[in-house]
């Protein structure tokens, strides 16, 4: 019979013999800094496995009733380097209830450890639900599921981490201590994912906000944008052996910029936002100041966040070539803007650059009420086209190399009906007319 303890969240002064438990503190140290969630949720689960050698885990984040999968790890089925399917799972739930092993530690704040999911025959509510190794071949055997409780004794979600392995590999049970360490992790992660969430929702009100001036900037739109540059900078980073460090602190940064690339519309009067015909010269141009205005909202600290949302805000429409905009412009603070002599290669900022792929790959494969969606096949091909002439060339490349990751982002991030919006400054798509994205 498997052994199957439920308990409440233990003591967080016990420790382990046999690990370093000033690892486990500096860890948790170190979630603190991290500012955007996915990136968050991506190191916890990974610093979490570590510290017990679990193959394969999953977070999950409450959302009502119910129990989203925001996060999937597994070194078995995963290849090290492969980011696909951690997008996979994201429109994946379950009820917060008693039936399931998830739903029953979201449900009741106790956390599980059991020997061997398939032989559960205690007098327990819950149960194994084995479709998933069903489909994938895997075999589910130990697992550790502790709440993602704040200081608050609110809880956020469920860690769960699965198939303990000893130092040859072989699966084996989680142990007392690993659970006692790891009930302590889970406590400091939940008020870093607290934390985190706090900052997404407000970045997303901001979406909100502009998407009531702009309805193309939708919240869909600017999360495959984020997750499509992160994405893009991940595959570039490791083919050039960036250090892990500096990796994880660009991604952190990055996101939240690219989600913001737009957020100077604001700024942009609704008579050309939402003009029901083509537009002129004239309003286009104010329609491109919309980069200043953006870029001007970051200027006011020295923060690392606040320089990569300027960079991209600023610059995600320059070109490669030199023929975007807004230029080089000496003070962007000043009463009366010109558009300056365009930046060229590699003087354009590379987060920029990143972003300026992602949005218009995703502009481009995006049914709005003004143009039609375009093939994915056709988007891709634009960009090896345009590539040297509009973007970056090695981006294009490295991008065009993770397609299944695109896909699998697109599938989460799905748009609703677009609305009611007349403008038609993207009927001449095909015309060269992405500077106006």
């Amino acid at each position: 019979m498997a052994k199957v303890i439920a308990l409440q969240q233990p003591s967080p002064y016990l420790a382990r013999p046999g690990k370093d438990l000033n690892e486990l503190l500096s860890t948790i140290e170190n979630i603190y800094h991290i500012k955007d969630l996915d990136s968050l949720l991506e190191i916890i689960l990974r610093e979490a496995r570590h510290f017990v050698s679990a193959d394969a885990g999953t977070i999950y984040l409450v959302s009502g009733s119910k129990l989203y999968f925001s996060y999937v790890q597994n070194d078995t089925l995963i290849p090290a380097g492969s980011n696909k399917n951690r997008y996979l799972a994201g429109n994946l739930s379950i009820p917060i209830n008693t039936n399931s092993i998830s739903g029953y530690v979201a449900m009741t704040g106790e956390s599980l450890l059991i020997d061997d999911v398939y032989d559960i025959r205690s007098s327990v509510s819950f149960n194994f639900n084995p479709e998933f190794d069903k489909k994938t071949s895997y075999r589910t055997k130990s697992i550790l599921v502790v709440p993602l409780t704040t200081r608050d004794d609110l809880i956020l979600g469920v860690l769960q981490l699965i198939n303990a392995k000893d130092g040859r590999g072989n699966v084996v049970p989680f142990s007392m201590q690993d659970r006692l360490y790891i009930s302590q992790f889970a406590q400091s992660a939940a008020n870093a994912i607290e934390k985190a969430k706090l900052s997404r929702e407000m970045v997303l009100r901001l979406v909100e906000m502009a998407e009531l001036r702009d309805p193309s900037e939708t919240g869909p739109h600017v999360k495959r944008v984020g997750a499509f540059a992160v994405e893009l900078y991940d595959a570039w980073a490791r083919a050039h052996s960036v250090p892990e460090k500096e990796l994880l602190d660009t991604k952190d940064l990055l996101r939240t910029a690219a989600i913001l690339h737009d957020l100077g519309k604001v700024a942009i009067s609704d008579a050309i936002l939402k003009k029901p015909g083509p537009l002129t010269d004239e309003e286009r141009n104010a329609i491109k100041l919309h980069t200043i205005y953006g870029a001007r909202l970051f200027l006011r600290s020295n923060s690392a966040w606040d320089r990569m949302a300027g960079e991209v805000t600023l610059n995600h429409h320059e070109r490669w070539d030199g023929t975007g905009y807004p230029g080089n412009i000496p003070d962007i603070s000043a009463d009366r803007i010109e558009l300056g002599p365009g930046k060229t290669g590699k003087e354009i900022p590379f987060s920029a650059r990143i972003v300026s792929i992602a949005d218009t790959f995703d502009a481009l494969v995006s049914a709005r009420c003004y143009k039609e969606m375009w093939e994915e096949q056709k988007a891709f091909k634009y960009l090896v086209d345009q590539s040297g002439r509009f973007f970056d060339p090695e981006l294009v490349r490295t991008f065009i190399g993770i397609t299944d990751t695109i896909r699998a982002i697109q599938g989460k991030y799905v748009d609703a009906q677009p609305t009611e919006h007349h403008n038609d400054i993207m009927h001449d798509l095909e015309a060269d007319s992405l500077s106006i994205l």
